[in-house]
């Protein structure tokens, strides 16, 4: 199940840099064998930052933190766009049910370790934190030209 999650996770960092949302880099594809190289070391490296840890239930708490929390605010989009936009066309239409259902264990889940943990769950806030200045300097700053033409040399530079 481990190998699972690591080949699911270094697609999702490729189909995130192809939406814009993570960096460039993680777009590259190595020809021969079709896979997002750059996005499958990444996930190496993080990997290899995971086993500096020597106590694994914290991590596993810091990780599942972090996890439920990025995913139950996703899922607040859900209701949040049924209720702010109505009519934006949806390939997949849910009952409201299921999500308020998600959003409310996403709730219990994460408010009950802030009370019982609140060093583990800070660390997790952390371990989320950290990508908001990875985002702001690899995917809204403006590249430099040099930088663009490298990592696609189709493109003009402008």
């Amino acid at each position: 199940m481990g190998l699972q999650i690591l080949v699911i996770y270094f697609w999702l960092f490729y189909a995130g840099a192809m939406e814009g949302q993570m960096p460039e880099i993680l777009t590259m594809i190595q020809i021969k064998r079709m896979t997002p190289t750059p996005a499958v070391l990444f996930m190496a490296f993080l990997s290899l930052i995971y086993l500096i840890s020597s106590n694994i239930f914290a991590l596993i708490s810091y990780v599942g933190f972090a996890t439920w929390i990025s995913i139950g605010l996703a899922v607040l989009c859900v209701p949040w766009l049924r209720w702010t936009a109505p009519d934006l066309e949806r390939p997949i239409k849910v009952n409201l049910v299921w999500p308020i259902l998600y959003i409310i264990a996403t709730i219990i889940i994460t408010i009950v370790p802030m009370i019982a943990a609140p060093i583990e769950t800070g660390i997790g806030v952390g371990i989320i934190s950290t990508g908001v200045p990875v985002y702001l300097i690899f995917v809204k700053m403006r590249k430099p030209a040099f930088i663009t033409t490298r990592l696609n040399p189709r493109l003009p530079e402008s």
